[in-house]
Parts: structure tokens; C-alpha cells; sequence
């Protein structure tokens, strides 16, 4: 069913209005769970044996990088001799030097795809805070993807790990984020995952359905930490959203990036 989604993605761009670049406002979003370790707190936890999340998640892209194995490379022993005399003269106007205004020519990234770490704006920021005693830093990731309206962004599913966690990132009256994080019970075991293909041809299809089966036995009762919290946000600024248990943290930079 997967392959039909992506199938279908390659034509929909075709037949749906174009945007121009200056109706797209793009943002960088970078992300990190936390999880504080031997921390003790009044607080008390409400105990339950199930909960959700979310309904719907957007799966980030990841483009894996092929591998070169020298040792399968096979090296031959002729000589490869390059006769001049059947090259041509390089053209004039390759080496001619071309002026571009850098300020009419912005390259729109790919969306929703996983950003390398040498990339990330908060490599520095967060090798302090993984410093700090009895925290558990992860899910360190960034993206691109457009600011657009609350009903047009998906959550982006950040961690399925013990604390379980999603954002959404849009435009209100001003950028918005939207964090949702959850440690106990697995709170994503009724959440469909989208991949980003199914996400592109979702507004054709609407709401995804997951096919759940009952457990036979119920299942265990667990303390149940929760993170649902919506905020107004300044871009390229640094936010944490905080439980005395879990929590998240979520830098929204502006694109291209803004110098100092």
C-alpha cells in the first residue's frame, strides 16, 4: 500500500497550484528529548494502562548515504594516457565569471527530511546540557518545513522510545509550537505513522485508519508523565518544555538564516 502512496506523490505536484517563493515562509526546527533520571518531586502521577498521543504522525525523511567499500574496488594495472589532441578548447563562456544577486536566488530545501548533524544549529548547546547529572539527552534531529497554518502541518513524530514524543510547528498570528510528549504506557500504539509520501497525497485522502487488533490480556498499569502545551514562539530562539520527569527541547530557526 506504501509503494501506491509514494506512486501517487510523484503526480500530485503536477496537477496541484504552485507555490512561488514568496508565498513560502521556511523555517529549520531542531529537536532533542530529555529525560530526568533519580529525580524526586511531589507530584503525583496518575496511573493508567493506556493512552494516546496523538491520531496522526508525519515520519521524518531519512536519505541513507551508500557506502564505498575500497577494498572491493579492483585496480587495473594499464596506464590510462589522455591524447590532447582529441579535446576540444573550453568554451569562453564557461570560464566567464557570472554576477548573481544572492538575494534573488533562494534554494528552497526539502522538506521534512533529516538534516545531517554536522548541520545542526545546537551541536554546542546540546553537549552542555547531555553534562548536566541525572538527564538523559536524545532524538537529536533537525528538518526543514514550511510555516504554514495550524489544519495544514502535521505533528512530526520525534522520539517512539521511552518518552514518546511529537511537535508541530506553524503559523498562527505568530509561529506556534505545539509539543506533546508522554512516558508510561505506550502512547503511540493507536497512532498512525505517516511516511512523508502519504502525508503529500493526504489531503486527496483525509484521515488514515490504523488497523488495531484487542490485546487477549489487558494491559499493564503504569505512572503516566505528560507534556501537552502550546506556545507562542520568536524564530531563532531556543525553548524548553518542562515536566519534572520528561521534556523537550525545540529551536525554530528562520531560513535562509538570518546573519548577526
Amino acid at each position: 500500500m506504501r509503494d501506491f502512496f509514494k506512486f501517487i506523490a510523484v503526480f500530485l505536484p503536477f496537477s496541484l497550484p504552485l507555490l512561488s517563493e514568496e508565498e513560502i515562509l521556511i523555517v529549520k526546527v531542531e529537536v532533542a528529548t530529555v529525560i530526568w533520571k533519580d529525580q524526586n518531586t511531589s507530584e503525583k502521577f496518575e496511573i493508567v494502562d493506556e493512552n494516546i498521543l496523538i491520531d496522526e504522525a508525519l515520519l521524518l525523511e531519512e536519505i541513507e548515504t551508500p557506502e564505498i567499500n575500497l577494498d572491493m574496488i579492483v585496480s587495473q594495472d594499464e596506464e590510462i594516457v589522455f591524447d590532447f589532441k582529441y579535446f576540444e578548447e573550453i568554451p569562453e563562456f564557461i570560464n566567464a565569471e557570472e554576477t548573481v544577486n544572492e538575494d534573488e536566488v533562494i534554494q528552497i530545501p526539502s522538506f521534512f527530511r533529516v538534516i545531517d548533524k554536522t548541520k545542526h544549529e545546537l551541536n554546542g548547546t546540546m553537549k552542555r546540557i547531555s553534562a548536566v547529572p541525572d538527564i538523559e539527552l536524545g532524538n537529536h534531529k533537525s528538518w526543514y518545513q514550511p510555516l504554514k497554518d495550524e489544519l495544514s502541518t502535521p505533528y512530526i513524530l520525534v522520539s517512539d522510545q521511552d518518552n514518546q514524543c511529537v511537535i508541530k510547528v506553524f503559523q498562527a498570528r505568530f509561529p506556534r509550537v505545539h509539543a506533546k510528549c508522554a512516558m508510561g504506557p505506550d502512547s503511540l500504539s493507536k497512532t498512525y505513522i505517516m511516511s512523508k509520501s502519504e502525508f503529500n497525497v493526504k489531503p486527496l485522502i483525509g484521515k488514515f485508519k490504523l488497523d488495531i487488533e484487542k490485546p487477549d490480556t489487558p494491559e499493564d498499569q503504569k505512572e503516566l508523565y505528560v507534556i501537552d502545551e502550546q506556545r507562542r514562539i520568536s524564530l531563532n530562539e531556543f525553548h524548553y518544555f518542562d515536566h519534572p520527569k520528561i521534556g523537550i527541547l525545540v529551536g525554530v530557526y528562520s531560513y535562509p538564516k538570518e546573519e548577526d
